[in-house]
């Protein structure tokens, strides 16, 4: 099941998305972990979870800026 706090956790323990599956039926990211070089597989619920993270990442991105 999603939450996206332990989404969120993962990210700031270093895994980086590297790559996002849009599909309508079953959205999902790609994370690795590149120090540890373990990798995750989040399957969301529907489109409005994928959303939230996108936003997330895209919120972070921004900060770079």
């Amino acid at each position: 099941m999603y939450d996206f706090e332990s989404v969120k956790n993962l990210y700031e323990d270093g895994y980086r998305c590297i790559y996002y599956d849009n599909n309508q039926s079953n959205p999902a990211v790609y994370l690795k972990n590149f120090e540890s070089e373990d990798s995750k597989e989040i399957q969301f619920e529907d489109e409005e979870q994928f959303t939230q993270f996108k936003d997330y990442l895209d919120s972070l991105n921004s900060l770079r800026g």
